[in-house]
């Protein structure tokens, strides 16, 4: 298992069959920024309502973030399908 599978299983909601992570890099301001959206999607590709405590969050972003800053630069999507244990990137 991944550090990416073990971080994004950790991170998906309960009831979900996939979990996607993105990152975008943006100059605001003249600051560089990164955002980044994580996504829990049902069998049905619906996007699972996220309402967990901050702490709890917090926790599984995290290691997420340690991850994503160890790829190249710019903007990236990883997504796990939780199933098949597959990682796609984009």
């Amino acid at each position: 298992m991944t550090n990416w599978t073990k971080a994004l299983t950790f991170a998906a909601l309960p009831g979900a069959a996939r979990v996607r992570l993105s990152r975008s890099a943006r100059i605001e301001d003249g600051t560089p920024t990164t955002a980044y959206r994580l996504t829990s999607l049902d069998a049905g590709g619906e996007t699972l309502g996220d309402d967990r405590d901050y702490d709890l969050l917090k926790a599984a972003m995290g290691p997420l973030e340690r991850l994503a800053e160890a790829e190249p630069s710019g903007d990236f999507t990883i997504e796990l399908d939780l199933g098949s244990g597959a990682l796609i990137r984009s």
